[in-house]
C-alpha cells in the first residue's frame, strides 16, 4: 500500500505526478481522505432519509456536490454546497425530494463531525436546479448569473453523490454537445494555414465570461456583505477560484492532440465530446496534473518540472492555511484596511505564488499552451 489517499484502484494523475517528481503533498493528500469520507458519509445520510421519507430515487435526479467537496478539497470550514438535479418535467415529487434532504443535512452534528459549514447567503445552492434552463438558455437575457453559475460549475467542479448519477451525466453531455453542436467554426481549417481548429470557442468564452463574473462578484460581495470574509475571499478568487479557470481553460485545449498527446484523437464532434467528458471527470488539480504528466514524459524540461513543482507546492500550502482553523478565521475577520496583517501577508505570498506558476503554465515561454493561450485565450 503506498498510504497516497488516490493512488487506489486505477490511481490518479495527482499520484503519478507526485511519483514522477518525487514529492508528495501533506495537506492536499489529507483533503482527499477527508472528502472521501465526507462524501460517504453525506451519501448515506441522505440515502438514509430518502427512504425514511418513502422517496424512492430515480434516473430523472442527481444530488450534486459542488465546492471543495467536488474538488476533493475539504477543509475545516468548507461550505456544504450541493443542489438537487432534476432532469425531467416538473413533478412535485422533486419538491418533496429537496425538503428531504435540506432535512437530513440541516443537522449540526453533521456539521461539526466533518467540520463543514451550510451554503453561502447568496442562495446559489442547497435546492432544486432544472436541466432545461441550463441546457438551452446560453447566452442571451434569459442566461442570468445563476444559470451560468450552475451550467459552468456542472463541467468544471461538481461530483454526483448517492446511487443515481444518471441525470448529472445525461445533462453534462448535453450541456457539452450544445457548445460543440453551435460552434460553427469547430475542427474547420484554417484559411491563413490549413491547420484544424480543435479548441471549442464557444465553450472556452463561456468559462472566460464565468471567471469574469467571479471577478465582478468578489467586489458585489464585498459591498452586499459590509466587508465581512474579505481576506479570505480574497485569497481564495486568486487560488480556488483561478484553479477553477484553468482547469476549464485547459479542458478546451486539451481538444487539441498536440497538447494531449493523443494519437487516436480524431476531427469528429463525438470525438471531441468524448474527449471533453472524461478530461471534465476529474478534479481541477488532476487535469493540470495530466496535462503536466503527459508534458513531462513526452518533452521533459526543466521549466515544465519547476512549474509544476511551484503550482502544486502553493496549493498545498494554500490548502493548509484553510485548514488551519485558527488562521482561517483570522482572515475572515480582517476588514480591507488590514493589509499589514501578518497571516493575510503569508496567504498573499501564497496567492501571487500559485498566480506565477499558472501565468508560467500558460504563458511561459516554454509553454505548450502559450500559442493557444495569446491566440484564443487572450485575443
Amino acid at each position: 500500500m503506498s498510504g497516497i489517499p488516490w493512488a487506489g484502484q486505477g490511481g490518479s494523475p495527482l499520484a503519478e505526478l507526485g511519483q514522477i517528481l518525487g514529492r508528495r503533498w501533506a495537506h492536499l493528500e489529507e483533503a482527499w481522505e477527508t472528502t472521501l469520507r465526507a462524501n460517504h458519509l453525506l451519501s448515506k445520510i441522505i440515502e438514509d432519509k430518502l427512504i425514511a421519507s418513502g422517496i424512492d430515487p430515480n434516473s430523472d435526479t442527481s444530488v450534486i456536490m459542488h465546492g471543495s467537496l467536488a474538488r476533493h478539497e475539504c477543509t475545516q470550514g468548507s461550505d456544504l454546497d450541493w443542489t438537487l438535479l432534476v432532469d425531467s418535467q416538473a413533478d412535485a415529487k422533486d419538491q418533496k425530494t429537496c425538503l428531504a434532504i435540506k432535512s437530513a443535512l440541516s443537522d449540526e452534528s453533521i456539521f461539526k463531525e466533518l467540520g463543514l459549514k451550510q451554503p453561502g447567503p447568496e442562495g446559489a445552492f442547497g435546492g432544486v436546479e432544472f436541466s432545461q434552463p441550463i441546457v438551452h438558455f446560453i447566452g442571451g437575457e434569459e442566461d442570468s448569473n445563476s444559470n451560468t453559475t450552475r451550467r459552468v460549475l456542472l463541467l468544471l467542479e461538481a461530483q454526483p453523490i448517492g446511487i443515481r448519477r444518471e441525470a448529472f451525466d445525461r445533462v453534462r453531455k448535453g450541456i457539452l454537445r450544445r457548445y460543440i453542436d453551435e460552434d460553427r467554426g469547430l475542427l474547420r481549417k484554417s484559411l491563413a494555414d490549413e491547420n484544424v481548429r480543435w479548441v471549442p470557442l464557444f465553450l472556452l468564452n463561456d468559462f472566460a465570461r464565468y471567471w469574469r463574473t467571479m471577478a465582478v462578484d468578489f467586489a458585489y460581495k464585498q459591498f452586499n456583505r459590509g466587508n465581512q470574509g474579505y481576506a479570505l475571499r480574497n485569497i481564495k478568487l486568486g487560488v480556488s477560484r483561478k484553479l477553477l479557470f484553468a482547469s476549464g481553460l485547459l479542458a478546451c485545449f486539451w481538444c487539441d492532440p498536440e497538447i494531449s498527446k493523443d494519437k487516436n484523437q480524431e476531427a469528429s464532434k463525438l470525438s471531441l465530446l468524448n474527449c471533453l467528458d472524461t478530461f471534465l471527470s476529474l478534479t481541477p488539480l488532476e487535469r493540470l496534473a495530466l496535462f503536466i504528466s503527459v508534458q513531462i514524459k513526452t518533452a521533459d524540461s526543466e521549466f515544465i518540472r519547476k512549474t509544476a513543482a511551484d503550482l502544486f507546492g502553493a496549493y498545498d500550502e494554500f490548502l493548509g492555511l484553510l485548514n488551519d482553523p485558527e488562521r482561517r478565521k483570522h482572515l475572515n475577520e480582517l476588514t480591507p484596511d488590514d493589509d499589514t496583517d501578518a497571516v493575510f501577508q503569508e496567504a498573499r505570498i501564497i496567492r501571487r505564488s500559485f498566480g506565477l506558476a499558472i501565468q508560467e503554465m500558460f504563458l511561459g515561454e516554454g509553454s505548450p499552451l502559450r500559442q493557444h493561450s495569446i491566440e484564443k485565450g487572450v485575443f
